[in-house]
């Protein structure tokens, strides 16, 4: 693939014409048990070329939307690139563009998040994940100690976590602490529903804007094997766009990061199931009617 190749392998549209920004974060600095999160952006966008732009649920072409995309090979190293990302997300926004990231591991929510959070009354975090990340931390910072952190950030956001099945004692402490707003569905407690009722209670915690965090170790390993810390007994494909879907017609997602693909060689099901996620979720946004209207251009 080019490595000029943007999202769906069209030309990228100038940010002020687009309604989402394609930016990658190909960081991996704490990964410790599978890596490779650094090749995600790239492996996501070759894989997107490969999809077609009119989603057939939505009746919409992607590319009428309009789509910004930064090459991931422009990003810098490990000791800028929060910098970088966080400066991308801030013009994403000026432009009433909505910032997609494409981590990278799990800490690059850290930076979407507070540079979000700056310009909103409230925020809620819609996490997908199989795991809390609410850990203290014991050697450094790391993805394991990512929403602990979005926690401690001032106004504190609201968090809502689906799908997580592993956890430490100290991350299930804090969400059992009627103290902080955090409301965790537990893959344990949906595995038993009949029905997807629960959806109407995921979207009741949720208020405008969200904050769309998905770790890809929420999809069960079935649907998404390559991942830096795989888990049994996730969320299969077609529940979770029913979730999303109905997310972006009750409420505003002001931004999205998609983390935790480590592409492997020879193994393109999850670089392209990880693709067409993003892509479903633009779409979904798109239909939604809740995106912000972009500004009239000068005349």
């Amino acid at each position: 693939m080019s490595d000029t190749a943007n999202f769906l392998g069209y030309e990228s549209v100038n940010l002020e014409e687009a309604l989402f920004s394609i930016i990658p974060a190909p960081y991996e600095a704490t990964a410790v048990y599978v890596k490779g999160q650094s090749l995600a952006p790239r492996a996501i966008l070759d894989a997107s070329t490969q999809i077609e732009d009119y989603d057939e649920e939505t009746g919409l072409n992607l590319i009428d939307q309009g789509v910004h995309s930064i090459a991931p090979e422009s990003a810098p190293g490990e000791t800028q690139i929060e910098e970088w990302v966080c400066g991308h997300v801030n013009a994403a926004l000026d432009a009433t563009a909505v910032p997609v990231i494409l981590g990278g591991e799990g800490t690059v929510t850290y930076w979407g998040v507070k540079t979000l959070l700056p310009r909103c009354d409230e925020l809620s975090i819609l996490h997908i994940d199989a795991h809390a990340d609410l850990d203290d931390a014991e050697e450094g910072e790391n993805h394991y100690t990512v929403m602990r952190r979005v926690m401690e950030l001032s106004p504190t956001p609201h968090l809502c976590q689906v799908g997580v099945r592993f956890l430490s004692r100290d991350a299930f402490e804090r969400i059992v602490d009627d103290s902080l707003p955090v409301e965790c569905f537990f893959m344990s407690d949906l595995s038993r529903s009949d029905d997807e009722s629960w959806h109407e209670d995921v979207i009741q915690e949720l208020r405008s804007p969200v904050y769309l965090s998905i770790d890809l170790t929420g999809l069960d390993p079935s649907v998404m094997p390559a991942v830096g810390n795989p888990e049994p007994g996730g969320l299969q494909w077609w529940p979770l766009l029913r979730l999303l879907k109905k997310v972006a017609s009750h409420r505003r997602i002001a931004a999205i990061d998609i983390t935790e693909l480590a592409p492997r060689e020879g193994e393109i099901r999850s670089d392209y199931t990880a693709a067409r996620l993003v892509y479903k979720i633009m779409n979904y946004i798109s239909a939604g009617g809740k995106m912000l209207e972009k500004p009239k251009a000068k005349e």
